[in-house]
């Protein structure tokens, strides 16, 4: 059996330069031009398990490889280094800044948002290679740096910039695995997403914000969902510096969408016990996690993501 795993992220640096106050629509130059997959295997019908990951740069991968270096074990770090052939990833980070030419590439820590740096990917391949051990697993990454649910995501409520593109990249793929002989099924949807959203007015609209989001979600892949529906598995952001002051609206926003619905899962990352304040050293990055937690959070998504499945 074949497994594909989408991987959709946005960075979490905060939006600057933008009137936080105004609900005005923001349009972004967004390029849709998706360059497809030449060398992935023809499949023979099988059905296939797709997963979508949206977020921020957290979910990007915006951690730092020689710190994971440093705090792994050499074994564990030489099989991060060396990747999982089983786990394959096609990812488009910051509306192609970094990419794989639409071409699936073995997981491995090379996938993040730039050289030397790495995401969940890492800590996801980990575990799905584990619970999978005969079948591949496809990651499609889509991301983007710096921009919110409130604006960027969504305008006014209404599908926005990064949307409509994170849309036209997954539909690209879903058809472009039917070309090739694959079954493809959206079975969930993992959401690392908030922390340009913690100014108080985005904050206070993080609830009806994510019921639309995941609501398009739902309805525009509709026809490649899983049996039983897509579940949307949500992080919460963290409690540092950056994501203050409103960094307890919005996942309490989050925690309460957990609730409308079976199909929607939520995690604490504050409670997982995942840090933003250490790396680097002397000059902690505040916005994203460090190493050892960024690998931590990729492994949280995929043990909700085979639970998801285990419960279908």
């Amino acid at each position: 059996m074949l497994v594909l795993i989408c991987l959709l992220t946005v960075s979490c640096e905060k939006d600057d330069g933008i009137d936080e106050s105004l609900d005005e629509p923001v349009l972004l130059d967004m390029n849709t031009e998706y360059s497809l997959a030449k060398k992935l295997q023809r499949g023979n019908g099988e059905r296939v398990k797709v997963i979508l990951l949206l977020g921020q740069s957290n979910a990007s991968g915006s951690s730092i490889v020689s710190y994971l270096e440093k705090n792994s074990s050499p074994d564990d770090f030489a099989r991060y280094k060396e990747g999982y052939p089983s786990v394959l990833i096609n990812y488009c980070i910051d509306d192609h800044n970094a990419c794989s030419k639409g071409e699936y590439v073995k997981v491995d820590l090379t996938c993040g948002a730039a050289s030397g740096f790495f995401g969940p990917e890492v800590g996801m391949a980990e575990e799905l290679s584990v619970a999978y051990p005969d079948e591949t697993v496809f990651i499609l990454k889509y991301t983007m740096s710096g921009y919110s649910l409130h604006q960027h995501w969504l305008s006014r409520g209404q599908r926005g910039s990064i949307y409509n593109a994170f849309l036209a990249f997954a539909m690209a793929n879903m058809k472009h695995l039917e070309t090739l002989g694959y079954e493809g099924r959206i079975g969930a949807v993992c959401w690392m997403q908030g922390e340009s959203d913690t100014t108080d007015h985005k904050g206070e609209r993080y609830f009806e914000n994510q019921k639309a989001l995941v609501s398009y979600i739902r309805e525009d892949l509709a026809p490649y969902a899983e049996e039983g529906g897509i579940y949307f598995i949500d992080a919460g952001i963290s409690n540092g510096p950056y994501c203050e002051p409103a960094y307890p609206a919005v996942n309490e926003a989050k925690r309460q969408f957990s609730e409308l619905s079976p199909l929607n899962i939520y995690f604490s990352t504050i409670d997982e016990g995942l840090t933003t304040l250490y790396e680097p050293e002397g000059e902690p990055d505040y916005g994203h996690y460090d190493a050892l937690c960024e690998l931590e959070l990729g492994r949280i998504f995929a043990d909700h993501i085979i639970e998801s499945y285990k419960k279908r």
